[in-house]
């Protein structure tokens, strides 16, 4: 009996993180304050990094009828390294783990301003790869409404003016001036994910502008 190749033999997979890198240096260095200092005595500020593995090679295919691709992938919380309540201070490594098979890359953070008395939180339009650049600064407004629903902070666009958002005193509408300092590393280039190994579709042509086949001669 014929004994199976390595080529036949199914890859081992790991889809846990990978040891930490013992000496970080890429980072993000992030700032986040609030514009009136007394709002840090009630708000705090808590951001969160997404990591993803980005090799296609370690990922998979979901085993149902929806054939997804799957990256595995966790979210962790960063430390605030500020004690000034005021103001928060976070440090993003980009190179948070081994750069060894199957490495998990950073892939975005998110920002909440939690109301430390009620528990509720606003999450802010930002974290996007043009938001990350070096010497970035992002402004928004977070008005705590009196609500169970999800609710928003507002920086690429305006509070809406709706009797809605009207009602929230200035006191309950935070002000927050994100920056991500000028000694930032850059982010990486994007890794291809498994789709992108799919032929893009060919655009379809106007038939009633293309000429029909001209027949043979007899």
């Amino acid at each position: 009996m014929a004994i199976p190749g390595e080529s036949a033999v199914a890859q081992t997979k790991v889809f846990t993180p990978p040891p930490l890198n013992p000496h970080p240096r890429e980072a993000l260095h992030i700032t986040v304050s609030f514009d009136r200092p007394e709002d840090g005595d009630r708000y705090s500020i808590i951001l969160s990094a997404h990591y993803q593995n980005q090799q296609r090679e370690c990922g998979y295919v979901e085993d149902n009828w929806n054939r997804l691709f799957i990256y595995p992938e966790g979210t962790f919380e960063i430390q605030n390294k500020s004690r000034n309540p005021r103001q928060a201070k976070f440090d993003v490594y980009l190179d948070r783990y081994n750069r060894e098979q199957c490495n998990w890359e950073f892939a975005s953070p998110q920002i909440r301003v939690l109301d430390t008395y009620t528990g509720k939180f606003q999450i802010p339009d930002w974290g996007g790869r043009e938001d990350l650049r070096p010497g970035t600064t992002y402004r928004a407004t977070c008005p705590f409404r009196n609500s169970e629903f999800a609710q928003q902070c507002f920086g690429k666009r305006p509070v809406p003016e709706t009797a809605l958002y009207e009602a929230v005193p200035q006191s309950r509408r935070i002000r927050i001036t994100v920056h991500v300092r000028e000694d930032s590393a850059p982010l990486r280039p994007r890794s291809p994910s498994h789709f992108d190994n799919f032929v893009s579709p060919l655009p379809q042509l106007d038939t009633q502008t293309v000429p029909p086949a001209l027949g043979g001669r007899d």
